[in-house]
């Protein structure tokens, strides 16, 4: 399941990029929920990166369908840079 911790910290960076306004949880879906586009995405992730201080490898944003997925995945690359 989604790191809770890290799915909350992404609901308030989703604010601004949620012009659907959709219920916000770990299963909102960026594309059917939110209508975001590879333009809104790219901002979005940018926004994330900033928060987080990561970098989040492009190829992986096809398999992230939603909030809770996309916190898993900040959560391997959060792990995988504190064991570097």
């Amino acid at each position: 399941s989604a790191p809770a911790e890290i799915v909350a910290r992404l609901i308030p960076i989703l604010g601004p990029f949620n012009k659907t306004n959709a219920p916000l949880s770990a299963a909102t879906r960026f594309t059917e929920d939110l209508n975001f586009d590879s333009l809104i995405v790219m901002e979005f992730v940018a926004a994330v990166e900033d928060a987080f201080d990561i970098s989040v490898p492009l190829n992986i944003l096809p398999d992230v369908a939603t909030v809770g997925e996309l916190a898993t995945a900040i959560e391997k690359i959060l792990t995988e840079s504190i064991s570097r």
